[in-house]
């Protein structure tokens, strides 16, 4: 079965990172049109100095995080109480046929079980679903369009 590609829909309203270079290959993300503090990226020594994650490390916790996220929601809704989510994520990574470094795919272990075992249909059956509704996860199994484009400065944005 092949994947449908989602479309963009007003529904949704965009959102925006922005990713600003602090030093070499340290950046800082920030989330203009939220109340959220900055994010410190970086790449691993000995390239970087290993300040923050680099971005296969960030794929990976989004992935993670959305995964356990989702999870815990469709336990919530099914009203099961379970024990706290732990999610492993681990990337494997290879070379593509121009011979440049991918993330050849990412795999997830969820530590969680039903707090009662008289829940255990409902919990079964949330596990059985959660993954159709995890944004980020769904997304990078059919595959992002990303757009790149390259421009002079723009002048920063007015706080």
């Amino acid at each position: 079965m092949t994947a449908t590609p989602a479309r963009p829909s007003a529904e949704f309203p965009p959102v925006r990172v922005e990713v600003n270079q602090v030093d070499r290959y340290r950046f800082e993300e920030s989330f203009p049109d939220e109340s959220l503090r900055p994010l410190t990226v970086d790449e691993p020594m000995p390239i970087g100095t290993g300040a923050g994650p680099d971005p296969a490390r960030a794929l990976a916790g989004a992935v993670g995080h959305c995964l356990s996220s989702t999870l815990f929601n469709t336990l919530e809704r099914s009203h099961v109480r379970a024990t706290p989510i732990r999610t492993t994520v681990t990337i494997t990574f290879g070379r593509n046929g121009a011979g440049r470094k991918r993330v050849v795919s990412l795999e997830a272990r969820i530590d969680v079980a039903p707090l009662d075992e008289s829940d255990r249909d409902r919990f079964d059956h949330s596990v059985a679903i959660f993954e159709e509704y995890c944004t980020v996860t769904g997304s990078v199994r059919e595959g992002i369009r990303v757009r790149t484009q390259i421009g002079p400065p723009r002048p920063a944005a007015a706080p």
